[in-house]
């Protein structure tokens, strides 16, 4: 490998990324839940959730996400031992360990429902989180996203990670001419995010470089709907060509490790360095059956630098600084996803 996040899915074996939570760990989180099992979710700080005895697998993930491959994820927590009231605290809890939740929507969202509402995901303001339609490898719009899986679908929500580094280098490789398109500012449709009175649409590259190296930022559907969605510019055949190109590159079977995460994944990526998908899913009928994931994104303070061409959306692009998310309109944070 290049070097720690650039790296193809047949050259990154599974045990460099999951990881089996032993009984001690189990232990030591269900302690800090009863720490603040009376306490109200809004209410709870970092200090409230006591992980001391966890800190060792605070630091390993951060280290993973920061300087290392870039994702981990966790396993054998029984999602059925607790309440939905629960799951979330203790969600809740330990991200407060790792990083500053940011607001995933203009509601304000900090921690958000991934399920099917049948939002689709190239309206105006369609959400790939909210649809049960497949989702291209993109990044969030956020330092690192965080996702704990507690219920999958009947058929079909196969996961994809994949190296941002390693796909610029092979569009590089083979179209030199796109990834220079890459390098420069397009127009992104806010989605429904923007400021009031704002603009629907701001411009920024795909790709940048700062002292730190290269960042990607990449949401196929945000791109290409801009115009329509937010009166953006139209762009060049060129500019299409190249939003493209990468996401047929980023596809291909050479880049990605894929696999289905069962009920009680923890599952952490960062966002500057990787990307991810999400195949179709078919859900089950009954309401309490269906397919749903937590899903909390984090401003890290140990990020790295980002380029000065991020700084449209992230603002503050310096390193460990807090930015990533949307600006919510919200006087309070809100921990669940709206259904309309």
């Amino acid at each position: 490998m290049t070097n720690a996040w650039n790296w193809r899915g047949a050259e990154m074996p599974v045990e460099r990324w999951r990881v089996m939570l032993a009984r001690r760990d189990l232990d030591a989180l269900d302690e800090a839940l009863n720490a603040v099992r009376d306490v109200p979710l809004e209410e709870i700080r970092r200090d409230d959730f006591p992980l001391a005895a966890f800190a060792p697998r605070i630091k390993a993930l951060d280290a993973a996400l920061a300087r290392g491959v870039g994702f981990q994820t966790w396993h054998g927590i029984d999602v059925s031992r607790y309440c939905a009231a629960e799951l979330k605290k203790l969600y809740w809890g330990i991200c407060l360990h790792l990083g500053t939740p940011v607001a995933q929507s203009y509601r304000g969202d900090v921690i958000g429902d991934v399920r099917d509402i049948g939002t689709g995901i190239s309206g105006k303001k369609g959400r790939g989180y909210t649809s049960n339609q497949p989702l291209n490898f993109h990044a969030d719009a956020a330092d690192v996203s965080g996702l704990f899986y507690l219920k999958n679908a009947r058929a079909g929500g196969v996961n994809g990670i994949a190296s941002a580094e390693a796909v610029h280098d092979e569009i590089a490789r083979r179209r030199p001419d796109l990834l220079d398109v890459l390098y420069q500012p397009l127009c992104w449709s806010w989605q429904g995010n923007e400021a009031p009175g704002e603009p629907g649409f701001y411009r920024m590259p795909v790709f940048g470089r700062s002292s730190d190296g290269v960042a990607c930022a990449y949401v196929r559907t945000n791109l290409l709907v801009a115009e329509a969605n937010a009166g953006a510019p139209p762009m060049s055949a060129e500019q299409v060509e190249a939003v493209e190109f990468f996401a047929r590159v980023a596809a291909e079977e050479q880049f990605a490790i894929r696999t289905m995460f069962e009920p009680g994944t923890m599952f952490f990526i960062n966002n500057h360095r990787l990307l991810h998908m999400r195949t179709a899913f078919e859900d089950w009928p009954q309401p309490e059956n269906k397919r749903h994931l937590l899903r909390i994104w984090l401003s890290l303070p140990t990020s790295q630098q980002l380029p000065e061409s991020f700084g449209v959306f992230f603002g503050d692009t310096g390193a460990g600084r807090l930015r990533g998310g949307y600006t919510s309109r919200s006087d309070r944070p809100v921990f669940a996803t709206a259904e309309s």
